[in-house]
């Protein structure tokens, strides 16, 4: 069992084994304060009835998270399949064990049981995302971009210019184009100087696949790709792209 694991499954255990502990003392606490009459009487195990399949689940929620965490897959899209995934089987598990063993119809227990397993859900996903959450592999050279449900990583030398978007910016390669959400400066940061320049404030090249720089009788131009495509190039950054260029010729 990895430490990742262990660490699942104890904050699973203990959580639980202190929460269930907790509600069984605060009604038993409550007795003993309260006359006969307005004693709520709960059997002792109650608790455990109630919330024991946690005990199960909650790994599980964790487990799946982490695994799709590490694989560069859980976009919100799959997150909220895992946690849809997870409300569904612990509702039926919850409903079926109610009707065999404390013989409670079916829709009583799908409706008393609606708020708080959202909520469990919920609270199983914030400690997760802040104390289980195990940090990815470093992966250098690449930007990781989501494609659809799936999240892949981008190569550097892959990418042939980028285009700001407000608060995203457009990843082109010589085959796709993939949306990001980052501001230009930002991605610029994460990028070696050495192998991008800025030519607009609103773009970058790679300067791998510069063809040549058109230049106007403005002073501005427009930097003309190997894909045949075609950025602005503003006079702010004219000198700064032709620098670049000549020490990459």
């Amino acid at each position: 069992m990895t430490a990742q694991l262990k660490k699942e499954w104890l904050i699973s255990c203990a959580g639980w084994s202190a929460f269930i502990f907790f509600m069984s003392a605060t009604y038993v606490l409550y007795d003993w304060s309260v006359p006969a009459a307005e004693e709520i009487n709960n059997r002792p195990w109650w608790a455990l009835q109630e919330w024991g399949l946690w005990y199960l689940f909650t790994p599980v929620v964790f487990r799946l998270l982490t695994q799709y965490h590490l694989a560069n897959q859980l976009t919100k899209h799959k997150f909220l399949q895992i946690l849809a995934l997870m409300l569904c089987i612990s509702m039926t598990y919850q409903a079926i064990f109610d009707f065999w063993i404390l013989c409670d119809p079916i829709p009583y227990t799908m409706l008393y049981f609606a708020p708080s397993h959202p909520l469990v859900l919920f609270v199983l996903s914030y400690l997760w995302h802040t104390f289980l959450r195990p940090d990815q592999p470093v992966h250098h050279n690449t930007l990781e971009v989501e494609s659809g449900n799936t999240t892949t990583r981008l190569r550097f030398s892959d990418i042939t210019h980028i285009n700001s978007a407000s608060n995203y910016v457009e990843l082109h390669t010589e085959q796709h184009q993939y949306l990001k959400r980052i501001t230009l400066k930002q991605i610029e940061q994460q990028l070696p100087d050495t192998l991008f320049t800025r030519t607009h404030r609103s773009h970058l090249v790679n300067l791998n696949f510069v063809e040549r720089i058109q230049i106007k009788p403005s002073g501005s131009g427009l930097v003309l790709l190997k894909n045949g495509k075609m950025v602005a190039l503003s006079k702010a950054f004219k000198p700064a792209v032709k620098a670049k260029l000549q020490r990459v010729a």
